[in-house]
């Protein structure tokens, strides 16, 4: 019996509509918390250290941080709904037992996690962007492709979340995963500034987070570029989604049945 993404049928969406009700019926309560982050970091690195730093990379400093400060709103939402929020529909709702014991599986009440947890994480990158479009940072047509870009991100570290909320034993393990990835994740992956400007041996390790290259293909399209050097880091992305997305699902099926 296959275990994996393959055994998944379209049944998944049924709990993905089940997460944007609830979402939905919340939603004055979710939209101000998710977004005081990100809109903090656009005004205190955007606009306040941008003040002093007049260019990175041939461009305004808040055009340089515009596609790290989105794409850590998406991938901290993200990342917040399939750890933590994941973990109480599992273990203080016992939600996931009660959607398997329909016809249901484990593997799709997984993938339903992920795909909701990058639509959150999509819904603030799209606010976000909102915001800067607003202040007028946003100047070229490619930048309506950052969306796509940000959906993918969000999926890969919904994935990893998921992943790690089939293997932690209480919900206080998740503040190890916080400080030891995804605290690090937001500083290393070219956010503020370029990954260049770090050690060899911090720079190996950054490329290695998959932020890193969805950031850095985000701020080429925002900023116009087209490098061929972007390929394999769309590859890369790409290829870690699709391990982590299967590692997941598997991690649950084993969570939930085994």
């Amino acid at each position: 019996m296959n275990k994996g993404l393959l055994s998944v049928t379209p049944a998944f969406i049924k709990v993905w509509r089940r997460n944007a009700q609830v979402f939905i019926t919340l939603w004055k309560f979710n939209i101000f918390p998710s977004l005081a982050e990100p809109l903090l970091f656009i005004f205190v690195f955007g606009l306040g250290l941008g003040s002093y730093i007049e260019s990175m990379e041939g461009v305004p400093y808040i055009e340089f941080v515009a596609a790290g400060i989105i794409g850590t709103a998406a991938i901290m939402q993200a990342t917040f709904e399939c750890t933590y929020g994941s973990y109480f529909r599992m273990k203080m709702q016992n939600t996931f037992e009660g959607i398997i014991s329909t016809p249901i599986s484990a593997q799709e009440v997984s993938l339903a996690e992920i795909t909701w947890g990058a639509t959150r994480g999509l819904v603030n990158a799209l606010l976000v962007l909102v915001v800067l479009l607003l202040m007028g940072v946003l100047h070229r047509w490619q930048a309506a492709l950052v969306p796509v870009i940000m959906f993918a991100a969000a999926f890969n570290f919904a994935a990893i979340g998921v992943f790690v909320t089939s293997r932690v034993a209480q919900m206080e393990y998740f503040h190890f995963y916080f400080a030891g990835f995804i605290l690090p994740a937001q500083f290393l992956s070219g956010t503020f500034f370029p990954i260049e400007r770090f050690p060899d041996a911090v720079q190996a390790v950054a490329w290695v987070i998959p932020l890193s290259s969805f950031v850095d293909i985000s701020r080429s399209l925002m900023l116009g570029r087209h490098d061929i050097y972007l390929l394999p880091e769309a590859a890369w992305a790409l290829a870690s989604t699709l391990i982590f997305a299967e590692l997941a699902v598997r991690g649950m099926h084993r969570r939930l049945v085994e």
